[in-house]
């Protein structure tokens, strides 16, 4: 009994270090989608889930562990929280539905369009430079929260130039194997985090769903119960080149998406 278990650990860990090899990077997931959506939530029962198989999972925040001076920007998106505040103070005796934005992304003023532009340029290029680090190499599975595209879509795309540097940026940019949108209903979203007017966060919606015109790998997830966006998500995940090499087969408690309690690593 001892020796078949010792095997079995020896065939696991060849599977593993044949992974690793394979690969110059790590197996890649990406969640994005509008604030509200559920992303945390997954990604802390998939990480769980991978690290019962024995994989190195390590998540990584884009704003925190990718974006280029994130403390100027968290600035500059305090003082537009200020004046949005300041303008909304009466919003509820005026029947409207009162929100906290937690930065500026919801003003698309030309001037901001252009400086986005610039800054999610170097957020792209940062991007891989912080693939490199050996630390994420390392790694089985790295898992985003939030990526590249929550960046370009705060662009306002209504004019063929902005459009073009979306696709410029999507070819910039390490391309996931496994890039998820949560889809989720604007009002819901909007219930549990109330950060942003309602009607950018439907008009955000909309553009995050024009994504998969631009990149046909994005896989949206439709809204649903908790376990049943964890079940989407490992149907996905157990149909990519991950399940080929290092994930056992789907249980029946996997398909009713239960994952246990999460335990995540953050660089």
């Amino acid at each position: 009994m001892n020796s078949a278990i010792s095997g079995l650990e020896t065939c696991k860990s060849g599977l593993q270090k044949e992974f690793r090899v394979q690969d110059a990077r790590p197996f890649l997931i990406t969640f994005s989608g509008i604030d509200g959506a559920g992303k945390s939530t997954q990604i802390e029962r998939l990480t769980a889930y991978l690290e019962e198989q024995g994989l190195h999972v390590l998540k990584l925040i884009f704003w925190d562990d990718v974006a280029v001076w994130p403390n100027l920007r968290a600035g500059v998106g305090g003082r537009a929280a200020d004046f949005w505040n300041a303008v909304h103070a009466n919003a509820d005796a005026a029947g409207g539905d009162r929100f906290i934005p937690r930065n500026h992304k919801h003003i698309r003023n030309w001037y901001l369009t252009a400086a986005r532009m610039c800054l999610y340029f170097l957020d792209a290029v940062r991007l891989q430079w912080v693939l490199a680090n050996p630390r994420i190499r390392n790694a089985d599975v790295v898992i985003f929260d939030r990526y590249l595209y929550d960046q370009i879509a705060n662009v306002d795309s209504r004019w063929i130039l902005p459009q073009i540097y979306k696709r410029f940026l999507l070819k910039l940019a390490p391309q996931p194997d496994l890039a998820l949108i949560l889809d989720a209903s604007p009002a819901a979203a909007f219930a549990r985090k109330p950060e942003y007017p309602l009607d950018f966060v439907n008009r955000n919606r909309a553009d995050f769903l024009r994504l998969r015109d631009l990149d046909p790998r994005l896989i949206a997830i439709p809204e649903g119960s908790v376990d049943h966006v964890s079940s989407e998500i490992l149907t996905h995940i157990h149909q990519s080149r991950l399940s080929t090499i290092a994930l056992p087969e789907r249980t029946t408690e996997d398909n009713a998406g239960k994952y246990r309690s999460p335990a995540t690593e953050s660089l």
